[in-house]
Protein backbone atom coordinates (compact mmCIF):
# COMPACT_ATOMS: atom_id res chain seq x y z
CA UNK A 1 0.00 0.00 0.00
CA UNK A 2 2.92 2.32 0.72
CA UNK A 3 4.02 1.90 -2.91
CA UNK A 4 0.65 3.08 -4.22
CA UNK A 5 0.43 6.01 -1.82
CA UNK A 6 3.91 7.25 -2.71
CA UNK A 7 3.16 6.89 -6.42
CA UNK A 8 -0.15 8.67 -6.12
CA UNK A 9 1.55 11.48 -4.22
CA UNK A 10 3.44 12.31 -7.44
CA UNK A 11 0.15 12.76 -9.28
CA UNK A 12 -1.40 14.77 -6.44
CA UNK A 13 1.69 16.96 -6.19
CA UNK A 14 1.63 17.83 -9.89
CA UNK A 15 -2.12 18.45 -9.82
CA UNK A 16 -1.89 20.71 -6.76
CA UNK A 17 0.97 22.61 -8.40
CA UNK A 18 -1.20 23.22 -11.47
CA UNK A 19 -4.20 24.16 -9.30
CA UNK A 20 -2.21 26.68 -7.24
CA UNK A 21 -0.52 28.08 -10.35
CA UNK A 22 -3.93 28.47 -11.98
CA UNK A 23 -5.32 30.46 -9.04
CA UNK A 24 -2.20 32.60 -8.61
CA UNK A 25 -2.57 34.13 -12.06
CA UNK A 26 -6.32 33.65 -12.52
CA UNK A 27 -7.17 37.30 -11.84
CA UNK A 28 -5.09 38.47 -14.79
CA UNK A 29 -6.61 35.95 -17.16
CA UNK A 30 -10.20 35.93 -15.89
CA UNK A 31 -11.71 36.88 -19.24
CA UNK A 32 -9.80 34.06 -20.97
CA UNK A 33 -10.11 31.40 -18.24
CA UNK A 34 -10.68 28.56 -20.70
CA UNK A 35 -7.61 29.39 -22.76
CA UNK A 36 -5.57 29.87 -19.61
CA UNK A 37 -6.70 26.47 -18.33
CA UNK A 38 -5.45 24.87 -21.58
CA UNK A 39 -1.96 26.27 -20.94
CA UNK A 40 -1.96 25.14 -17.31
CA UNK A 41 -3.32 21.73 -18.34
CA UNK A 42 -0.50 21.22 -20.85
CA UNK A 43 2.10 22.13 -18.24
CA UNK A 44 0.50 19.75 -15.73
CA UNK A 45 0.31 16.87 -18.21
CA UNK A 46 3.93 17.27 -19.31
CA UNK A 47 5.21 17.44 -15.73
CA UNK A 48 3.13 14.46 -14.65
CA UNK A 49 4.11 12.35 -17.67
CA UNK A 50 7.84 12.85 -17.30
CA UNK A 51 7.85 12.50 -13.53
CA UNK A 52 5.97 9.20 -13.70
CA UNK A 53 8.29 7.98 -16.45
CA UNK A 54 11.18 8.58 -14.07
CA UNK A 55 9.28 7.06 -11.16
CA UNK A 56 8.84 3.78 -13.06
CA UNK A 57 12.62 3.46 -13.10
CA UNK A 58 12.72 4.20 -9.38
CA UNK A 59 10.11 1.50 -8.77
CA UNK A 60 12.12 -0.98 -10.84
CA UNK A 61 15.16 -0.39 -8.65
CA UNK A 62 13.18 -0.32 -5.43
CA UNK A 63 10.82 -3.28 -5.93
CA UNK A 64 12.53 -5.30 -8.66
CA UNK A 65 9.44 -6.04 -10.70
CA UNK A 66 6.65 -3.65 -11.53
CA UNK A 67 3.35 -3.97 -13.34
CA UNK A 68 2.51 -1.82 -16.35
CA UNK A 69 -0.87 -0.75 -14.94
CA UNK A 70 0.51 0.69 -11.69
CA UNK A 71 0.36 4.18 -13.20
CA UNK A 72 -3.40 3.91 -13.63
CA UNK A 73 -3.73 2.84 -9.99
CA UNK A 74 -1.61 5.83 -8.94
CA UNK A 75 -3.88 8.13 -10.93
CA UNK A 76 -7.08 6.64 -9.52
CA UNK A 77 -5.88 6.89 -5.93
CA UNK A 78 -4.74 10.47 -6.53
CA UNK A 79 -8.02 11.77 -7.96
CA UNK A 80 -10.23 9.90 -5.52
CA UNK A 81 -10.19 12.57 -2.74
CA UNK A 82 -10.92 15.38 -5.19
CA UNK A 83 -13.78 13.48 -6.82
CA UNK A 84 -15.31 12.59 -3.45
CA UNK A 85 -15.15 16.22 -2.32
CA UNK A 86 -16.76 17.33 -5.59
CA UNK A 87 -19.56 14.80 -5.21
CA UNK A 88 -20.22 15.84 -1.61
CA UNK A 89 -20.29 19.54 -2.52
CA UNK A 90 -22.62 18.94 -5.47
CA UNK A 91 -25.08 17.05 -3.25
CA UNK A 92 -25.25 19.67 -0.49
CA UNK A 93 -28.53 21.54 -0.09
CA UNK A 94 -28.42 24.65 2.08
CA UNK A 95 -31.10 27.30 2.24
CA UNK A 96 -29.57 30.67 2.92
CA UNK A 97 -30.96 34.14 2.47
CA UNK A 98 -27.52 35.75 2.65
CA UNK A 99 -25.70 33.74 -0.04
CA UNK A 100 -27.03 32.19 -3.22
CA UNK A 101 -25.79 28.70 -2.46
CA UNK A 102 -26.56 27.31 -5.92
CA UNK A 103 -24.07 29.69 -7.52
CA UNK A 104 -21.51 29.12 -4.76
CA UNK A 105 -21.86 25.36 -5.12
CA UNK A 106 -21.26 25.60 -8.87
CA UNK A 107 -18.10 27.65 -8.32
CA UNK A 108 -16.83 25.24 -5.66
CA UNK A 109 -17.35 22.22 -7.91
CA UNK A 110 -15.59 23.98 -10.79
CA UNK A 111 -12.85 25.14 -8.43
CA UNK A 112 -11.49 21.64 -7.94
CA UNK A 113 -11.24 21.03 -11.65
CA UNK A 114 -9.79 24.42 -12.62
CA UNK A 115 -6.76 23.22 -14.66
CA UNK A 116 -9.14 21.13 -16.75
CA UNK A 117 -11.87 23.75 -17.00
CA UNK A 118 -11.84 23.77 -20.80
CA UNK A 119 -12.69 20.05 -20.88
CA UNK A 120 -15.77 20.53 -18.71
CA UNK A 121 -16.86 23.49 -20.84
CA UNK A 122 -16.55 21.32 -23.95
CA UNK A 123 -18.87 18.88 -22.18
CA UNK A 124 -21.31 21.73 -21.38
CA UNK A 125 -20.61 21.38 -17.63
CA UNK A 126 -22.41 18.03 -17.48
CA UNK A 127 -21.28 15.05 -15.45
CA UNK A 128 -19.66 13.52 -18.54
CA UNK A 129 -17.41 16.54 -18.92
CA UNK A 130 -16.17 16.07 -15.36
CA UNK A 131 -15.65 12.34 -15.89
CA UNK A 132 -13.61 12.99 -19.03
CA UNK A 133 -11.58 15.68 -17.25
CA UNK A 134 -10.68 13.42 -14.34
CA UNK A 135 -9.96 10.49 -16.64
CA UNK A 136 -7.29 12.54 -18.43
CA UNK A 137 -5.32 12.51 -15.17
CA UNK A 138 -5.59 8.73 -14.92
CA UNK A 139 -4.69 8.22 -18.59
CA UNK A 140 -1.68 10.52 -18.33
CA UNK A 141 -0.48 8.73 -15.20
CA UNK A 142 -0.87 5.39 -16.95
CA UNK A 143 0.94 6.50 -20.11
CA UNK A 144 3.77 8.14 -18.19
CA UNK A 145 4.34 5.09 -16.01
CA UNK A 146 3.96 2.74 -18.98
CA UNK A 147 6.60 4.61 -20.97
CA UNK A 148 9.00 4.21 -18.05
CA UNK A 149 8.04 0.54 -17.80
CA UNK A 150 8.87 -0.02 -21.47
CA UNK A 151 11.91 2.28 -21.48
CA UNK A 152 10.38 4.60 -24.08
CA UNK A 153 11.92 8.07 -24.15
CA UNK A 154 9.48 10.60 -25.61
CA UNK A 155 12.15 13.30 -25.83
CA UNK A 156 14.37 11.16 -28.10
CA UNK A 157 11.35 10.16 -30.20
CA UNK A 158 10.32 13.79 -30.78
CA UNK A 159 13.87 14.82 -31.66
CA UNK A 160 14.11 11.99 -34.22
CA UNK A 161 10.67 12.87 -35.60
CA UNK A 162 11.84 16.38 -36.45
CA UNK A 163 15.22 15.18 -37.73
CA UNK A 164 17.24 16.51 -34.83
CA UNK A 165 20.17 14.73 -33.26
CA UNK A 166 19.50 13.12 -29.90
CA UNK A 167 21.18 14.83 -27.01
CA UNK A 168 24.52 13.33 -26.11
CA UNK A 169 24.71 11.89 -22.67
CA UNK A 170 27.72 13.16 -20.80
CA UNK A 171 29.41 10.09 -19.39
CA UNK A 172 32.32 10.41 -17.03
CA UNK A 173 34.81 7.74 -16.21
CA UNK A 174 34.96 6.95 -12.56
CA UNK A 175 38.23 5.08 -12.61
CA UNK A 176 40.47 7.80 -14.03
CA UNK A 177 44.14 7.71 -13.23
Amino acid sequence: MKKYLSGSWIVIKNYLFALIFFYLFFVGFYSKASLYSIAIFLIMIILMYFELTHYAGVDKRRYGTIRFYDGAIYGLIAILPFVIIQIIISQLKINSEVVDFEVLRGYLVKGFIAPMLFITKLGSNHVWGYIVAWSTIVITAFLGYFSGYKGFDLNVFIRRLFGLQPKKVNTTKRNRR
